[in-house]
């Protein structure tokens, strides 16, 4: 009786299984796979990922294209076997097993973005620690990169930069130069998604750490000063100054080593903000003119900054500097006037409030002075 009922429990689990699987590719012996097919899902299901092994090796080999879940649970059952397994020997043939499985997937289902990213996080995973493996994991994660342009999963970033760092320091097969190339790669993703999730108003908290984890990494395999951009990448520059990645790269290594008071480093600001013009890199230009005592640079660039935001709180930042410049120039009531535009702009922010009477106060003391006299 008992067995009677496992069989009509099967028959119904395969009936609705059949009717609930739209775009599955049954081979001749429908029957078998399907029973197959469930065999191995529910063994998935229960933990039992060895048991399952069977039935989905005989569905690949008779019907490899049958669906995409076939990959998908099969990678879930060589990733969970691989986790748990003491012997080298055999966990590397799990390890194998799951890449084959990302290998076959893409090449019966496509998705190579998706799956890709996938593929080369659980390689990084299970090889990162095995020198042996370093220029594949390389090779990986070059080939991830290339195709997938801003699609890299969160995963793959500071994953990428630890697989650069044990090629150049364990097997030293990647030159500076090498190094400087792909970890631009990787800030340009990174860049790019700060804008997405900042134009959505959500957190970059996540991104910026591993940012700075990644920055961290590079000060470690190569050496970031003032010399090398100055010596290596200047030249570059006065030769191709409307070369992009250099512009950018050699921005970033400036603030990473600290160069921002040279001459280049405000020659490069300016070319970025050329370039790609941005509120940030204006507001930058236009501190540093500031500081220099350039009163018309920096209003050319603080008024630059300001198109390039709507966010009140921004706006507000500067016009306070804006006010902060007038007073330089001995000009109070326009310094007055940008402190209220501040406060137009960001009713929050008490700065402008205080500086503003601190300009009465000074006022004040100047006509008693006066009138003292």
């Amino acid at each position: 009786m008992k067995k009677i009922l496992a069989i009509l429990s099967l028959l119904v689990t395969l009936s609705i299984a059949a009717i609930a699987q739209p775009g599955w590719n049954w081979p001749e012996d429908k029957a078998k796979a399907e029973e197959k097919n469930v065999l191995y899902a529910d063994a998935v299901k229960m933990g039992d990922f060895k048991g399952a092994i069977p039935a989905l090796q005989y569905l690949i080999e008779v019907a490899p294209n049958l669906n995409k879940s076939l990959y998908q649970n099969g990678s879930k059952i060589y990733d969970n076997l691989a986790k748990v397994e003491k012997d080298p020997t055999q966990k590397a043939v799990y390890i194998d097993s799951l890449m084959w499985m990302y290998d076959m997937r893409m090449k019966h289902f496509g998705d190579s973005v998706n799956v890709m990213n996938r593929k080369v996080f659980k390689a990084y995973k299970y090889s990162i620690k095995d020198y042996d493996k370093s220029e594949w994991l390389l090779e990986m994660f070059d080939i991830t990169y290339e195709i997938s342009g801003s699609k890299v999963m969160d995963q793959n970033l500071l994953a990428y930069m630890n697989v650069i760092k044990v090629n150049k320091l364990a097997k030293k097969n990647l030159t500076d130069e090498q190094v400087l190339e792909r970890y631009e790669r990787i800030s340009e993703v990174i860049d790019g998604k700060v804008k997405a999730i900042e134009a959505k108003g959500g957190s970059t908290d996540r991104l910026m750490k591993q940012k700075n984890a990644i920055d961290k990494i590079l000060t470690e395999i190569v050496t970031i000063d003032c010399d090398f951009v100055h010596d290596t990448m200047g030249p570059k520059f006065e030769a191709t100054p409307d070369d992009i990645k250099l512009v950018k790269r050699m921005f970033s290594f400036m603030l990473t080593g600290k160069c921002t008071s040279s001459d280049l480093f405000l020659e490069v600001s300016k070319q970025l903000y050329k370039l790609e013009p941005d509120f940030g890199v204006a507001k930058l230009i236009g501190t540093k003119c500031l500081a220099a005592g350039n009163y018309s640079c920096a209003s050319n660039y603080y008024n630059e900054a300001l198109a390039h935001t709507d966010d009140g709180t921004k706006k507000a930042e500067i016009y306070i500097q804006m006010g902060k410049m007038e007073i330089k120039r001995k000009n109070k009531s326009a310094a007055r006037a940008n402190f209220r535009k501040a406060i137009s702009s960001d009713a929050a922010n008490k700065e402008p409030w205080v500086l503003i009477g601190d300009l009465y106060y000074h006022s004040y003391e100047q006509c008693k002075k006066m009138e003292d006299m």
